[in-house]
């Protein structure tokens, strides 16, 4: 009776020390620097529950949009939200180092570099973190919504997402030609960079080869390839990527739920970045039920 009884007690103090005095689980946190196929390094951020060597989690990866970073948009909280609630996450910076001491980023990427750099994190998660590879999750955002539908449509690393969040994706033909200002000006662009070798662009390095990533493949024209469910949230007063747009890649879903907001003061950030903001609260709690219930 007495070693049942300790036994409890070890057992109940183990479960306790995992969770806070909310009733979330603690969480770790480790900054990554992965050496990519390109011999440069991808900088991750990994926020997991603290039991992740004793308890499988499910996976989530976070894909920031054009110009952004890891953080932007609310990302290390939404990151930290989702850790809490017994998901284990992986974030990253598109743009690349060029050594692993975080010294001087490139400002260069492709949808298939960004594509290739969140296979990169998924596959550290999976060799470091005991995570579920039958339980993956995708979210992303604009530009990181359009790396992230194409992911899940085509089973991108040989994964079989279960489940796909975008918040304003710039996923259908004409998105970024939009943002860019007009089909004239992407191929003006488009052409000085295949005459000069790249163009200069909001602070990125825009090569031929970004313009034919996005030429080449419309996730719009494959969203019927997968199966799972599917949550997309747009705002009406969005005038970065367009709700039509939104809607577009929306529709091309059979299984999806789409949430609707309106919110002048953060047209494209959604309030996500906000430090308080009841429509953050409102988005982080529906992404939250939606891949407890997803994965």
């Amino acid at each position: 009776m007495i070693g049942v009884f300790l036994l409890t007690i070890l057992s109940l103090t183990w479960f306790t020390a995992c969770y806070d005095s909310e009733g979330e689980y603690k969480v770790i946190k480790e900054d990554v620097m992965i050496k990519n196929e390109a011999g440069t390094y991808t900088k991750a951020q990994v926020i997991a529950p603290s039991d992740f060597k004793e308890k499988s989690h499910p996976l989530i990866t976070l894909s920031h949009g054009f110009r952004g970073s890891m953080n932007t948009a609310g990302g290390d909280v939404l990151a930290e939200n989702l850790a809490k609630a017994g998901f284990a996450t992986i974030r990253m910076n598109y743009s690349h180092y060029k050594d692993k001491a975080k010294g001087k980023k490139i400002n260069q990427y492709t949808v298939d570099t960004m594509i290739s750099d969140q296979l990169l994190c998924i596959d550290y998660m999976i060799k470091n973190y005991n995570v579920d590879k039958e339980k993956i999750g995708l979210y992303g955002r604009s530009l990181g919504g359009r790396v992230a539908m194409i992911m899940a449509n085509e089973n991108r690393g040989g994964y079989d997402y279960k489940a796909l969040a975008l918040i304003a994706p710039a996923g259908n033909k004409n998105a970024l030609q939009y943002y860019m200002g007009g089909e004239k000006t992407w191929q003006k662009m488009k052409a000085a960079a295949k005459e000069n070798g790249s163009v200069y662009h909001q602070g990125v390095v825009l090569t031929p080869e970004f313009f034919k990533s996005i030429e080449d493949n419309n996730p719009c024209d494959t969203g019927k390839d997968f199966q799972n469910p599917v949550l997309v949230i747009y705002n009406t007063k969005d005038y970065v990527v367009l709700p039509e747009t939104s809607l577009e890649c929306a529709k091309t879903y059979e299984d999806v739920q789409i949430t609707e907001v309106t919110s002048k003061k953060s047209p494209h950030g959604y309030e996500m970045s906000f430090e308080k903001s009841n429509l953050k609260d409102q988005l982080t709690a529906e992404l939250i039920q939606f891949f407890q219930v997803n994965l």
